[in-house]
């Protein structure tokens, strides 16, 4: 029998567990006109950004009225290179352009464009792209562009720019350009790119924060996908305290080893959450909000315990404040006055390796 649980970023099957930031953005998106084009998915390594980016890139390509079409694009390249290689593959466009192999001048008369392709002719990059993007919108195409794990590089902060200028465009008919942008990743790297200079829109955009699973949907996962009595799924469920990646490791440490009993399968699970989550989340922290950490570690901490042990008090406010965006150390009014961790087994892991 095969595993429905998967350590494959971006990958879950049948273990999938469908949230209402999905559906808040396919309801948007259903309009004539949406109140937003952009959407953020923030959220902590191993919190299910990639799974949730995965699965309305998927919606979207798979819908079959509305026109869409979709392109996922790396950050780690240049998104518009990239963009306008894809543009450039679609049928419907390539019956308006001519091979660079050739400077035989076409028209595009659909969108009132005259346009001379020469292989001896440079062509801006931006306006490539706005002219490839407005054969396809004047078709009736509805543009969907998806960039995962996203990082501030300069290439990033270029598209985003003229991003920007496309969404200002309008049709033929006054309508906004329909050209979406989905984007997930940490809250640093947002927080960076929507810092630089001009890209204000990318800062104000819509921001949709993951959230932990919910136990009982988590629970009848694990009684239907793994044979488990109620008390035992609820006992598992409650120890992933919802965060998905942990969901996705006791799952699957509990398939192999259910024969070794439970403190075999919750050492295996810790030592995958602590090698290939929790090691990536901690190298990226400051200072400031390690040492926070390693106080909370402990076990729950009122404000004025954690400023007793630090060297910087007058830090606290900007780090904790980070923390709790960061999405690792719980708001007080969920804590109820107290700081506390909000991963499973991080106190642990902070303890014995940090």
């Amino acid at each position: 029998m095969k595993n429905p649980f998967t350590h494959t970023p971006g990958r879950v099957g049948d273990a999938n567990i469908s949230t209402n930031i999905e559906e808040s953005i396919y309801e948007n998106f259903s309009y004539e006109i949406p109140s937003e084009n952009v959407y953020k998915i923030i959220g902590i390594r191993g919190s299910g950004k990639t799974v949730m980016f995965g699965n309305i890139l998927r919606h979207y390509r798979e819908k079959k009225e509305g026109g869409w079409l979709v392109y996922d694009l790396s950050s780690t390249r240049s998104p518009i290179d990239t963009l306008i290689s894809y543009l450039s593959l679609e049928p419907d466009v390539k019956k308006f352009l001519v091979s660079e192999k050739t400077s035989i001048g076409i028209s595009v008369p659909v969108v009132n464009i005259s346009t001379d392709l020469s292989p001896d002719i440079e062509y801006d990059k931006e306006v490539r792209l706005e002219q490839l993007m407005r054969i396809l919108i004047e078709l009736g195409k509805k543009i969907l562009i998806g960039i995962d794990d996203i990082a501030k590089t300069d290439e990033m902060a270029q598209f985003c720019s003229v991003y920007a200028k496309l969404i200002r465009n309008m049709t033929a008919d006054g309508r906004p350009w329909p050209v979406y942008l989905i984007c997930s990743g940490v809250y640093q790297n947002f927080y960076e790119l929507g810092e630089v200079p001009n890209l204000t829109f990318f800062k104000r955009a819509a921001e949709l924060r993951t959230e932990p699973f919910a136990m009982p949907a988590m629970t009848i996962k694990y009684e239907d996908l793994l044979s488990m009595d109620e008390d035992t799924a609820i006992y598992y469920a409650k120890l992933s305290k919802g965060f998905a990646y942990a969901y996705q490791v006791i799952g699957s440490a509990y398939f192999q080893y259910s024969d070794k009993g439970d403190e075999y399968i919750i050492k295996h699970a810790k030592s995958e959450l602590f090698s290939q989550c929790y090691e990536k989340i901690w190298k990226e922290l400051p200072e400031g909000e390690r040492k926070i950490l390693r106080i909370v570690s402990s076990g729950k901490k009122k404000r004025k315990e954690i400023l007793a042990e630090m060297d910087k008090p007058s830090s606290y406010q900007v780090h904790s404040n980070a923390l709790k965006k960061i999405g690792l150390l719980a708001d007080s009014s969920e804590a109820y006055g107290n700081a506390e961790l909000t991963l499973p087994f991080f106190d642990e892991y902070v303890q014995k390796f940090c």
